[in-house]
C-alpha cells in the first residue's frame, strides 16, 4: 500500500512542478502586456475611442453622431475625426462618462476592457468540464488572446470587443443552465442591439430548442429599443444605415476605383489639447479579415488578384459578396439544425450560437484585428470539450490552434515577414477549425438521433407483431 501511494506522488510532481511552470510564465506575461499596454496608454490618444465618445456627444445634443464634413466646423469638443460606423445604442453606452475629460476617459475604459477580458475567463470556466485541464485552457487563453497584438491593438484603439466577448460568455452561461428568465436571456439582447449581425443567435437558440429564452431575448430588444427612441431616434438609425453603407462603398472604391478616390478632408489633429496623429501601426492587424479586405490587397497582391479575376468589377463583387454571405447565413442555420435534430444543448453547440455571427462578419465591410477577440467564448468552450474526452487527437487539435493563433504570427511579427497574409489565416484557420468541429459534432448528434428512431420503430412494431400474432 505505501509504494502504490508513492508511486502516486512520483507520477502527480511531475505534473505539479509543470503546471506551476505554465501558471507562472502566464502570470510574467499578463504583467508584460499590461506594462505595454500602459505605456501606450501613455503615448497614443485612442482615435477609435474618440469616435464613439463624440458620437455620444452628438447623440445627446440631438445632432447628427455619424461623420460628414459639417462636423469640422463643429467646436473641439464634438469635432469629430473619423466616422463613427457603430450602433446607435452603443454611442448611447458611452453616453453617461461622455463629458468628463479625455485622459480619465481613457484611463477609465481602459481598465474597464482589462477587468472585461479577465472576467471573460471566470465568466467561461464555470462551464468548463471536470475533466478538461484547466491549466491547457488558462494557458490557451493567455497565449492566444492577452498575449496576442490584436488585444494591444484593441487597447490602443480604444475599441469595445472585449464587452461583447464578455456577454457572450455570460449568455453561454445561461444557456448552458437551462433556467430561462428575462435577466438571463439580456446579455443576448443586450449582444444584438450593441452589434446587428448579432441577430443570427437569437434564430439559432430557437433551433437550439430554448424558445422561452429566444422569446425573452426577442420581447427584450424590442423594449429596450423602444426605451432608448427618446434620445436615439429612427432618423440615427438611418444615418447609422447610411454610415455603414457609405463605408462599404469606400472600400469598395479602394479596391476597384482607387484613382476616383476624393482626397481625405485635412483636419486639426490636435482637439481638446490631445495630439490624435500619433497612432500605433501594426502590421497584419490592419489588414481587414473580410473579403472585401482581400480584393482590397490589404492581405496579399496576389490574393487580391485572384478576387479581381473572379470579380472584374466592382458591381460584380458586391453581388459575389452578398452570395457568399446568403450561402453562410444558411450554412449557419444548416448546422444548428443538425444540433436541433439531435436534441442536445451541450458547450459546443453552443459555442456555435456565438460563431455564426464570425462567420457572417467574413463577408462585412471591414473586420480589422482588434475584433478577433470575440471568439473567445467560442474558441474556450470547443477546447474544453475536445479536451474533456482525454484523447489524442484533442490534444493535437490543441497544438494546432495554439500553433496556428501565437506560434506562427508571433514568428511571423518577429522577423517582418507575411505578417499581413499570417495575421489574415491566423483568425481565419482558427475560425474554419472551430467549424469543422462543429459541423462533426452536429453530424454525429444527427446520426444517433436516426439509429435511435429506427431501433424505437423496430421496437414497437416488433410489439406490435407480437400482439397481433397473440
Amino acid at each position: 500500500m505505501i509504494s502504490v501511494l508513492k508511486n502516486r506522488v512520483r507520477l502527480r510532481n511531475p505534473l505539479l512542478w509543470l503546471r506551476g511552470v505554465v501558471i507562472g510564465l502566464t502570470l510574467i506575461i499578463i504583467c508584460h502586456v499590461m506594462i505595454q499596454t500602459i505605456r501606450d496608454l501613455e503615448m497614443y490618444s485612442g482615435i477609435d475611442l474618440r469616435a464613439k465618445v463624440v458620437g455620444a456627444r452628438l447623440l445627446v445634443r440631438g445632432m447628427n453622431p455619424y461623420y460628414d464634413f459639417r462636423h469640422e466646423l463643429h467646436p473641439d469638443h464634438l469635432r469629430m475625426l473619423d466616422a463613427a460606423n457603430y450602433s446607435p445604442v452603443l454611442l448611447l453606452f458611452y453616453a453617461p462618462l461622455c463629458e468628463l475629460e479625455w485622459r480619465v476617459q481613457r484611463i477609465i475604459y481602459f481598465s474597464i476592457d482589462w477587468i472585461a477580458i479577465l472576467l471573460c475567463y471566470v465568466v467561461l470556466a464555470r462551464l468548463f468540464p471536470k475533466r478538461a485541464s484547466g491549466t491547457a485552457l488558462w494557458a490557451g487563453f493567455v497565449l492566444l488572446f492577452i498575449a496576442d497584438f490584436g488585444f494591444r491593438f484593441h487597447l490602443e484603439r480604444g475599441q469595445y470587443y472585449v464587452e461583447l466577448a464578455l456577454l457572450t460568455a455570460a449568455a453561454s452561461v445561461y444557456l448552458f443552465r437551462r433556467s430561462d428568465s428575462w435577466l438571463q436571456a439580456l446579455p443576448l439582447a443586450l449582444l444584438v442591439l450593441l452589434r446587428p449581425t448579432y441577430a443570427i443567435c437569437i434564430m439559432c437558440v430557437f433551433l437550439l430548442r430554448r424558445v422561452r429564452h429566444a422569446a425573452y431575448a426577442v420581447c427584450l430588444c424590442g423594449l429596450l429599443f423602444a426605451a432608448t427612441l427618446p434620445v436615439v431616434g429612427m432618423s440615427d438609425w438611418k444615418n447609422y444605415a447610411a454610415s455603414v453603407r457609405a463605408n462599404e462603398h469606400e472600400t469598395l472604391d479602394a479596391a476597384y476605383a482607387p484613382a476616383s478616390r476624393p482626397a481625405p478632408a485635412v483636419s486639426t489633429e490636435v482637439v481638446e489639447g490631445i495630439d490624435f496623429s500619433k497612432a500605433m501601426t501594426g502590421p497584419g492587424y490592419l489588414a481587414d479579415r473580410t473579403l472585401v479586405g482581400l480584393a482590397r490587397s490589404s492581405v496579399s497582391p496576389g490574393l487580391a488578384r485572384l478576387m479581381h479575376r473572379i470579380a472584374p468589377t466592382q458591381h460584380e463583387f458586391e453581388r459575389f459578396n452578398t452570395v457568399c454571405l446568403l450561402f453562410t447565413f444558411c450554412f449557419d442555420l444548416a448546422v444548428m439544425y443538425g444540433f436541433w435534430r439531435g436534441r442536445t444543448t451541450g458547450l459546443i453547440p453552443i459555442a456555435f450560437i456565438f460563431l455564426a455571427p464570425l462567420n457572417i462578419e467574413c463577408f462585412a465591410p471591414q473586420r480589422y484585428g482588434y475584433c478577433d477577440v470575440t471568439i473567445l467564448a467560442p474558441l474556450l468552450l470547443i477546447l474544453a470539450t475536445i479536451l474533456e474526452r482525454g484523447k489524442r487527437g484533442g490534444w493535437v487539435l490543441y497544438g494546432v490552434i495554439l500553433t496556428a493563433g501565437f506560434v506562427l504570427p508571433w514568428l511571423a511579427f518577429r522577423f517582418d515577414k507575411h505578417v499581413p497574409l499570417v495575421s489574415f489565416l491566423q483568425y481565419v484557420g482558427i475560425l474554419v477549425v472551430l467549424n469543422v468541429v462543429c459541423i462533426k459534432k452536429a453530424w454525429g448528434l444527427q446520426r444517433r438521433s436516426r439509429t435511435h428512431v429506427a431501433i424505437d420503430e423496430k421496437v414497437i412494431g416488433g410489439r406490435v407483431v407480437g400482439l397481433d400474432q397473440g
